[in-house]
């Protein structure tokens, strides 16, 4: 084996909202924040769902995992979905990580996560521990802090947008934080 194909990438697997709705997700999160906050917020441009951590993967697992997003969206059709209101991870009183929520769309964000898990099992990926939950991270928490009231004052998003195409996003960690690099797309055809 040489030495280029035990390389590794940190990569996922997700669905990026457009521009309109990371801005206005942006912008509410925005308003949710305070001068003493102690939490690295999302930047625009990174807002996504990720429907799955892959973590460091080789080339060829790369190659299985943008081939399984193709087998898992051509039998998905595409679907609407609307921003909804703030929540945190794992709970408001102990918040570390902070997201908005869908107010429409989670079933069929969920059926979609359900198709790609079952393509990668097929593609001698290993399941996830955790069931999947869309949400759209804007901030980690450095210290778990309560957030109830906060979270109960936030605002809603109300964006909509269509979920049309997954992305396979390789992340590079610098001292600037992730850069992320798309390596592939799956349309969304059913």
């Amino acid at each position: 084996m040489s030495a280029a194909s035990r390389e590794t990438m940190r990569l996922f697997l997700a669905v990026f909202p457009p521009a309109d709705a990371q801005m206005a997700a942006s912008r509410a999160a925005a308003s949710f924040r305070q001068k003493a906050d102690d939490i690295a917020w999302v930047h625009r441009d990174h807002l996504h769902y990720t429907l799955r951590f892959l973590g460091e993967a080789t080339a060829l697992e790369a190659r299985a995992a943008s081939e399984a997003a193709k087998e898992a969206t051509a039998g998905t059709a595409p679907f609407g979905v609307s921003l909804g209101g703030f929540a945190a991870f794992p709970s408001a009183r102990q918040a570390r990580v902070l997201w908005i929520g869908l107010l429409q769309g989670s079933e069929p964000m969920r059926r979609l996560a359900s198709a790609l898990e079952d393509a990668l099992a097929r593609h001698g990926f290993a399941k996830p521990e955790t069931e999947f939950e869309p949400h759209l991270t804007i901030g980690r928490l450095r210290e778990s802090a309560d957030m109830t009231q906060r979270l109960i004052a936030s605002p809603v998003v109300d964006v909509r947008f269509q979920v049309d195409s997954v992305l396979l996003v390789k992340s590079v960690l610098g001292k600037n934080g992730s850069v992320y690099e798309p390596l592939g797309s799956a349309r969304l055809l059913g």
